[in-house]
């Protein structure tokens, strides 16, 4: 049951390019989390944001900055990932950056944030979502 949530700047990726870029990011934390990307529960709790900020209003240093690295967050519920697994997660997404984005010189082209949301504090429909029931509404084996 992951929230992705992508900060990039306006008119950087056309909309073929954004596409891509959450659909290729919302596989890799589904893969991270253990859960079958053909399965219609995973894919429906996965979901993204992806907002743009106008030119200009991002700063690096201090100093704005003519090309704007992204940032990708994901927040998932404590325990869905271990220290291999948010490894791996961050790789690919450093890679699925790389490929879409493009690296810039001299500096990195992204931030990936890894948030966790306590157990018993992810809801919604007026309901508590423990990480087990995440985990079988995902079709994620534990065993």
């Amino acid at each position: 049951m992951p929230l992705i949530q992508v900060d990039a700047p306006r008119g950087n990726l056309d909309k073929s390019q954004q596409d891509m870029l959450m659909s290729q990011l919302s596989n890799a934390v589904l893969k991270a989390e253990g859960a079958p990307l053909d399965s219609a529960g995973a894919q429906s709790l996965v979901w993204a944001h992806f907002n743009e900020k106008p030119q200009g209003t991002f700063y690096v240093g201090g100093t704005p900055v003519d090309k704007p690295p992204f940032r990708v967050a994901v927040t998932t519920p404590q325990g869905a990932l271990n220290d291999d697994t948010r490894t791996s997660l961050v790789a690919e997404i450093g890679r699925i950056v790389d490929d879409i984005v493009g690296p810039y010189q001299d500096r990195l082209n992204h931030w990936a944030m890894l948030y966790e949301v306590t157990d018993g504090g992810w809801a919604g429909a007026g309901q508590v979502f423990r990480l087990g029931d995440i985990q079988r509404a995902m079709d994620i084996n534990t065993a």
